[in-house]
């Protein structure tokens, strides 16, 4: 299992990648919805900002739990990062 440090920085650079090209797909797709795309950005960072909270809850948690928590957070984390590139997919549908 990871350290909640080294969770913390994955998700962390998961985020930042997926708001990226979010910014560069409104950049250089021409007629882009510029709502759609600003919608998920908001709902990616308000994963980013609840998930960074579980994980801190989990630290305090007592020792046995911690692990279960973190991999629960993980498992999480990996169901939302395809939900949220499902999503970036589905903009260009809607051309």
């Amino acid at each position: 299992m990871a350290s909640k440090r080294q969770l913390k920085g994955d998700i962390t650079f998961i985020v930042k990648e997926m708001v990226s090209e979010c910014i560069a797909y409104t950049m250089l797709v021409p007629n882009v919805d510029i709502k759609a795309v600003e919608d998920l950005i908001n709902d990616i960072l308000d994963y980013y900002g609840k998930t960074l909270a579980d994980i801190n809850a989990a630290r305090k948690a007592a020792a046995a739990e911690r692990g279960d928590n973190l991999k629960a957070i993980r498992n999480d984390a990996r169901q939302k990062v395809t939900e949220f590139v499902g999503r970036m997919a589905k903009l260009s549908d809607k051309k």
